[in-house]
């Protein structure tokens, strides 16, 4: 069975890229990874192949779909639709993590869970997170949709043809109807929960394991805005750190883990 982890960037975000990187690379340092170009401007970024041991996603036509698909929502090409080619890619199971976030620890304990589930988040069924992906409007009718689950999909966990693109364009015609309900300012966010959710296939997050079965050794994504500056104190193991909604303002400069992370290699090079 074949292993590892997607991520998308361009050059816009080169240093968010270095850091997420650096920090693959030492608690991954032998997981295979592939980057999804976000666009075409990713010359800077594919140019760390070689340095970082990561190839690069060649499947332009589904790259195109997803950009069909992106367009229907948002009536523009938004590169975060590409996410949703990872179900037709290299590995059997995968991690896929945002590049605004640096790895603290290893992935072996969530992919040891998809034993038990087809897709994992890391964090849902939290009212801070159900309105980035649903509005309040959306109608009791919508019994398809378990809104209370509503996941941040920036870290997610599954497995090779979960979701495939065809299944997923038969059922743009349903999503598309609900998008008036849709939190679409997080881009794919909402459609991917609603695809998740109404998939028929088994789902949940490391959050919600951890509260239900008191699974104390799962390791737990920090949001940066909920983050006191001490990892040591926490009393759950760390996944990851993550700037999401935040590093556009600068806010990851501020940070000793994130800076630690950006230039750990500088001595090398």
């Amino acid at each position: 069975m074949t292993t590892g982890l997607y991520f998308i960037a361009n050059d816009h975000v080169y240093d968010l890229a270095i850091a997420f990187l650096n920090s693959i690379r030492i608690y991954e340092p032998l997981l295979p990874l592939c980057l999804i170009p976000y666009n075409d401007h990713s010359a800077q970024i594919v140019a760390l192949a070689n340095e970082y041991q990561f190839t690069v996603w060649q499947d332009r036509d589904t790259l195109r779909r997803c950009d069909a698909i992106s367009k229907q929502f948002h009536g523009a090409v938004l590169g975060q639709y590409r996410k949703l080619a990872i179900w037709e890619g290299l590995y059997d199971q995968f991690a896929y993590i945002d590049v605004d976030t640096v790895l603290l620890n290893g992935i072996d304990i969530p992919l040891k869970m998809l034993d038990d589930f087809d897709f994992l988040t890391a964090t849902s069924d939290l009212p801070a997170i159900r309105k980035y992906v649903w509005k309040d409007s959306l109608p009791p009718s919508a019994q398809a949709v378990d809104s209370k689950y509503a996941a941040n999909t920036g870290i997610l966990f599954s497995k090779r043809e979960m979701l495939t693109m065809a299944n997923i364009e038969r059922k743009l015609d349903e999503a598309l109807q609900l998008a008036p309900y849709m939190e679409l300012k997080c881009a794919e966010q909402a459609l991917l929960n609603y695809l998740i959710v109404t998939s028929g296939r088994r789902y949940s997050s490391l959050s919600r394991i951890c509260r239900e079965r008191n699974r104390k050794d799962i390791p737990q994504a920090v949001w940066s805005g909920d983050f006191d500056g001490d990892l040591l104190k926490r009393r759950l193991p760390a996944l990851v750190l993550h700037w999401a909604g935040q590093w556009q303002g600068g806010e990851h400069l501020t940070s000793p883990v994130w800076r630690y992370f950006r230039h750990s290699r500088d001595d090398c090079r």
